[in-house]
């Protein structure tokens, strides 16, 4: 079985898709409303002051219900903006049946206020009011036309929102077609088709914009990323590309080029692009510390280095930049400058770096001095106890300990019973030391307490084909898995290994390329060569392996089957 991965990459990025559904909210919490200053109207009078009063303090209290009952009963005499846009937005909030009586005098009050319009417009659209919503869109762009607003995305954001979305759709269809030269109109209809996942007609309306105006960057972002979610991802990246070359000043395009990159792990290309990023764009530190974290990711010791220096003096970046020069100078083969920086950081990235020092030190042989810095660890940062346990279990393994790692194991297990994680590291390391027994126990613990662990339902299953000959038994838990996780190389690596020991060749080749597609693992390719062999595909199969070897020639898995099958075929 190919393991999960436990690669822990240096690349911390987070991705966003920038400008994909504007959140504009009609109904924006009344808790976020600034206290009102009662206007002359209800200071002039004592039963509204009282009715005022009464408000106030009910609000303060969370007692929204009461609240909007005594603004209701002052908004009309008092005729007062912020109450009627008070008593609108705790309405919304409400859903209160009463709430358009608000909405439409606050209107009233300020025709030019894009907020009352907003909130009329999702109250119109609710009650399926076509023509009282259609009013209110003119209005709405109209005040936002005042407001130097694009009123086109407010009205797709705002209907968006509304529970009637088959009405919703018709008014920002209907008015594109009213304004069917601005481009605009199409990317707002575009995103209240993205908003109803019809990702095609979606396409069509964000094209159509695209020819209207090709300088306008959020229509090239927006196409990509539904280009993305239809997982047509090569066009997304030719799409973004072109973009990039049309607008090579516009940095948000570039970013959503550079972060696609990423994301589809084209580290290289984006790196370039951080790179101009970085260039235009000096003090955005997100940009500063992505391009870090790829000039890690390659190994640019020298570019990383330079880098994560200077930020050893941002404000609140020093612990983070202390971890990746630990990082770098472990990678560029300085142990002890690796461990004096690891040494300085503190904060949330404490443990994790205690972690990296102990794995150092084991690798350089002081395995009893790394055992003692976990230990320490774990004392100090109890909330981290589970992951120092299994660090350290790791620790002991990779040095041939297995009783005393598997010792570790029960001991962290009885301080942290039913504990998935220490479940599993026990179950593989039993498995590793050639105990089924260990191995079943604590993957049917792990699968009693979360029946959908695909992780240990592939592992129990995958176990069983090879080791136990219960084959229908396996395919059923691995059948189970791969329903949970159907992209997993992993599990696509077993759900083909099954049927090829149930006979099934032409299934197992195919579950194996799927898994082939997604990892080129040597246990994966061992196995896909294996099958073509068997088939008398072996000219491929030998392509397979020779391959795969190039990426490690020391593959226990490769070897093996090769070895094997080659003596097979000599007999």
């Amino acid at each position: 079985m190919k393991p999960f991965s436990k690669r822990f990459n240096s690349l911390v990025i987070i991705v966003a898709a920038p400008l994909l559904l504007l959140s504009i909210s009609a109904t924006a919490s009344p808790e976020a409303e600034q206290q009102l200053q009662a206007g002359d109207a209800v200071l002039n009078s004592p039963e509204l002051m009282s009715h005022y009063l009464a408000a106030e303090i009910a609000a303060h209290d969370g007692d929204l219900a009461t609240a909007f009952e005594h603004y209701m009963q002052i908004m009309a005499p008092a005729n007062e903006v912020s109450i009627a846009r008070r008593a609108t937005h705790i309405g919304l909030h409400l859903k209160s049946e009463s709430v358009t009586e608000a909405a439409k005098l606050w209107t009233q009050l300020a025709p030019d206020d894009l907020d009352a319009w907003k909130a009329l417009l999702v109250l119109r659209v609710n009650a399926g009011d076509r023509e009282g919503a259609v009013q209110a869109i003119d209005s709405l762009m109209k005040a936002a036309e005042t407001e130097q607003s694009d009123g086109f995305i407010q009205v797709a954001a705002v209907v968006a929102e509304g529970d009637n979305k088959e009405l919703g759709l018709e008014l920002v269809k209907n008015l594109a077609a009213r304004h069917d030269r601005d481009p605009r109109a199409h990317y707002a209809l575009a995103i209240a088709y993205f908003a109803q996942k019809n990702q095609s007609a979606a396409e069509k309306s964000l094209r159509e914009a695209l020819l209207l105006k090709k300088d306008d960057p959020k229509i090239w972002v927006l196409l990509a990323r539904i280009l993305d979610v239809q997982q047509r991802t090569d066009e997304s990246e030719k799409l973004l590309q072109q973009g990039v070359e049309q607008l090579p000043d516009n940095d948000l395009l570039r970013l959503s080029y550079a972060e696609h990159l990423v994301i589809h792990e084209k580290y290289e290309q984006a790196y370039s692009e951080f790179k101009l990023l970085h260039k235009a764009l000096p003090e955005n530190d997100e940009i500063t510390q992505a391009l870090g974290s790829l000039a890690i990711e390659l190994h640019h010791w020298n570019d990383a280095r330079e880098i994560w220096s200077e930020m050893v003096s941002g404000h609140g970046r020093k612990d983070r930049a202390l971890y990746f020069l630990g990082q770098i100078e472990e990678g560029s083969g300085d142990a002890e400058k690796a461990l004096e920086y690891y040494n300085k950081v503190g904060g949330v990235l404490r443990t994790d770096a205690k972690i990296r020092s102990a794995q150092l030190l084991a690798k350089q042989g002081d395995l009893p001095k790394a055992l003692k810095m976990i230990t320490t660890a774990r004392l100090s940062a109890m909330e981290d106890a589970v992951r120092l346990y299994l660090v350290e279990s790791d620790l002991l393994s990779d040095a041939n300990k297995g009783m005393q790692a598997m010792g570790l194991l029960d001991k962290a297990l009885a301080e942290h019973p039913q504990q998935v994680d220490l479940l599993y590291a026990r179950g593989m390391l039993g498995d590793d030391m050639g105990s089924l027994q260990i191995l079943e126990r604590d993957m049917r613990a792990i699968i009693k307490i979360d029946p959908e662990n695909a992780q240990a339902l592939n592992a129990l299953g995958y176990t069983l084909t090879v080791y136990a000959d219960r084959l229908h038994e396996a395919r059923e838990l691995i059948n189970k898995a791969y329903a949970l996780m159907p992209e997993s190389a992993a599990i696509l690596d077993s759900m083909g290994w099954v049927e090829f020991r149930l006979g099934n060749l032409g299934e197992a080749e195919k579950y194996l390329r799927m898994a082939a597609e997604r990892d080129k693992d040597s246990e994966i390719m061992a196995h896909l060569g294996e099958v073509l062999w068997i088939k008398g595909d072996r000219e491929e199969a030998n392509q397979i392996w020779q391959d795969a070897l190039l990426l490690e020639p020391e593959s226990k898995h490769l070897l093996d089957a090769m070895k094997r099958l080659q003596q097979q075929n000599e007999q």
